[in-house]
């Protein structure tokens, strides 16, 4: 990978992890704002609220984490490349999927569990 690509690529992991903080702390705050009290419908849904925005949290949480891997593979030297076979991963893959770190053959055999 040339080094203006893997800039580009950085500069978008960096914009990434940016947002999904601010979009963490959004819905931290949603989640404290949500009131469990009331009746029994009321409690139930703000229970199923608080817990859908939970979820979408940790979903983010696990991004942030792929992005960090990432950018810190960036600082390696390591970054594009297959962790599974070692081969540079396809430009198209990466810029599709900046936090990719298997290339498009070895993730085909890791998702048909080879």
């Amino acid at each position: 990978m040339d080094v203006a690509t893997k800039e580009e690529l950085k500069d978008r992991l960096l914009s990434l992890k940016k947002e999904i903080s601010a979009r963490i702390k959004e819905n931290l705050e949603r989640v404290n704002t949500i009131q469990l009290s009331g009746d029994e419908g009321d409690f139930s849904s703000a229970v199923y609220s608080r817990q859908v925005i939970y979820d979408l949290i940790e979903k983010d949480r696990k991004h942030l984490i792929e992005i960090e891997e990432s950018l810190y593979d960036i600082e390696k030297g390591t970054y594009g490349i297959c962790k599974r076979c070692g081969k540079e991963i396809e430009i198209e893959r990466m810029k599709a999927k900046p936090t990719a770190k298997y290339c498009i053959a070895c993730r085909k055999l890791i998702e048909a569990g080879k």
